[in-house]
């Protein structure tokens, strides 16, 4: 009962933005929730966007998009995949609260339990001072017979996305591909 009385009461500035726990069904923190909120808030303001790409740390290919023409559905998907806000991952996580003075942020981390999980960690950064999420930092891996992959996925609210994936095949080269999404407001 402390974890949701300490998460409702870190997240909740408005509301219906940014809930992290529905305390009638007893959850994590939803990512979806959260994008859902980004959405309904941000919609209708344009703003363009860099996005950048990195294959193998070689040479970065750049292009400007905007707000309107991005595929929204492909990022949403990847961030998605890690929600851990269904009931059937109660119990699975480790959850830990804490608050960084130097940073002036509460911070709620959530680790994996059994290693089988796809999301192995899952950080929420929110202000001390009006509670409003700063970052959302997210790890998650997959192991197949013929292919290991990670994904690391980091959200600062209406400024960055950054997806980094490793692809790690029984057969055949790594392949480590990172793209940025620089909001220019």
């Amino acid at each position: 009962m402390m974890l949701l009385s300490a998460t409702i009461f870190l997240f909740s500035c408005k509301e219906d933005e940014n809930k992290s726990v529905n305390a009638d069904e007893g959850t994590y923190y939803s990512i979806r929730q959260f994008a859902q909120d980004q959405w309904n808030y941000n919609m209708g303001a344009p703003f363009v966007i860099l996005k950048t790409v990195r294959v193998n740390g070689g040479k970065v290919d750049s292009s400007y998009t905007n707000s309107d023409t991005l595929n929204w559905g492909h990022i949403f998907d990847l961030f998605f995949q890690c929600d851990i806000s269904d009931p059937s991952f109660l119990g699975k996580y480790k959850y830990s609260f804490f608050e960084d003075e130097e940073q002036d942020t509460y911070d709620v981390f959530y680790e994996a339990l059994d290693e089988d999980l796809y999301t192995k960690k899952f950080l929420v950064t929110a202000s001390q001072e009006n509670k409003l999420i700063r970052g959302i930092y997210i790890e998650a891996s997959e192991k197949t017979p013929f292919n290991d992959k990670i994904v690391k996925l980091y959200y600062k609210p209406m400024k960055r996305i950054q997806i980094q994936v490793t692809d790690k095949p029984l057969f055949g080269k790594k392949k480590h591909v990172v793209t940025e999404y620089e909001f220019i407001r």
